[in-house]
């Protein structure tokens, strides 16, 4: 029982040092500690400005056109003739077609910006799971130290008895052998441990490693709210951004019309006259340049339309598969025994074991049956939670600002 004592106060006061030196996180502090990485702003303004720039490529204003010419006819005084000519042309947006095309950067803008949340749903909740993947194995090692404790105290036990000729050597070497057994399974855990660490290493920073603060089991999980997923934004936006863009078209005839105006100079012989020259020039748009375009344009709308109406289905779907999934976990949770009540079989076969009344087996078993339940109980938690991240992420909600 000393024993026993000695060691869960050296845990705790090991825990509680380590608490007092290291920075707490919870789950929340994690995901925004992910988020606040300037890449994934230096991302998004990447994408905005390169969203701007294409827009801006595409409805640029022509730079007015400098002409320069001469003319002139061989012959006598009557028809000989010599012109020069100055000419600026400029080419005029008669359609307002640049315009209407400019209004589709802020559907581009607003796609870009929900894809942004796209990201930062998907970060928050890779970090959430690997926040819970750490207390779940820190959890599963906790119960290995108390499995731990346990057989060291039965071992004391044993040797007691065996100071009273009740036991033989054989048993205490079998309960040594036990707890080598045990303490290879705690060091797997602590293996798996590390590696649940380097999962959220790799998605946050910290000058030293935290206090994970949290219960590992969830509690009830957010409502959805009114603003849509973003996934379903950015479609959305998409299929607006392609619809002005076929707006911006379907009228060449009213594109490219060039309007010229000059200086002209010309000498017939011993006359010589001056003036001036207007020019309007317009396509002749006997077929639609634009059909090609405007098809392809409508091929992606009609594209854009059916990943949305899938997307749509599929994410009330997956709600309410996430949902059931985590009632039932829930429900599983709920219908093991209360956790103050795992130790009773064990202080009662420690009792027994101690006076004589039941074999070493018995004991052992007892130790075995109750990490079992209580490792039974954390990995319920464990499926609990992750359907818990899962039916927030489908509700859009748990992303931390």
């Amino acid at each position: 029982m000393v024993s026993r004592i000695m060691i869960t106060a050296a845990i705790a006061l090991a825990s509680s040092q380590a608490f007092a030196q290291e920075p707490s996180w919870t789950a929340e502090a994690a995901v925004s500690n992910a988020l606040s990485s300037p890449g994934i702003e230096r991302m998004l303004d990447g994408e905005l400005r390169a969203a701007v720039a294409t827009v801006e490529a595409a409805t640029v204003v022509p730079v007015p056109r400098l002409g320069v010419s001469r003319a002139e006819v061989f012959g006598d005084t009557n028809v000989g003739t010599v012109e020069y000519a100055v000419t600026v042309e400029q080419e005029l947006d008669v359609s307002g077609w640049r315009g209407r095309l400019r209004g589709s950067l802020p559907h581009r803008e607003a796609a870009i910006r929900a894809a942004h949340d796209v990201r930062r749903q998907e970060i928050a909740e890779a970090v959430q799971t690997a926040f819970y993947g750490v207390r779940y194995r820190q959890e599963r090692v906790l119960a290995m130290d108390l499995w731990i404790a346990r057989i060291a105290q039965g071992l004391e036990s044993v040797r007691a008895r065996q100071g009273r000729g009740d036991v033989s050597l054989y048993d205490v070497d079998r309960v040594r052998r036990e707890l080598e057994i045990v303490g290879g399974q705690r060091a797997v855990e602590r293996s798996r441990l590390a590696e649940a660490w380097a999962t959220l290493e790799t998605w946050t920073t910290a000058p030293r490693r935290p206090t994970l603060v949290g219960e590992l089991a969830p509690t009830t999980p957010g409502r959805r709210g009114d603003a849509p997923l973003p996934d379903l934004v950015r479609l959305q936006a998409l299929d607006g951004a392609l619809a002005a863009e076929i707006d911006a078209l379907g009228a060449p005839v009213l594109r490219g019309w060039t309007l010229g105006a000059g200086y002209r100079h010309v000498t017939v012989g011993p006359s010589v006259g001056q003036g001036f020259e207007l020019t309007l020039t317009v396509p002749l748009a006997l077929w639609s340049t634009d059909e090609a375009s405007v098809d392809r344009l409508r091929a992606e709308q009609t594209e854009i339309g059916g990943e949305l109406e899938l997307s749509r289905a599929r994410s009330e779907q997956a709600e309410r598969a996430a949902a059931r999934r985590l009632e039932e976990a829930l429900d599983a949770l709920s219908g093991l025994p209360d956790a103050g009540r795992d130790a009773e079989l064990t202080q009662l076969a420690e009792a027994s074991f101690a006076a004589g009344e039941s074999t070493l087996t018995e004991l052992l078993d007892a130790y075995r049956s109750e990490v079992e339940l209580q490792l039974s109980r954390i990995d319920l938690q464990w499926e609990a939670r992750r359907a818990s991240i899962e039916l927030n992420r489908r509700r859009g909600t748990g992303v931390a600002p």
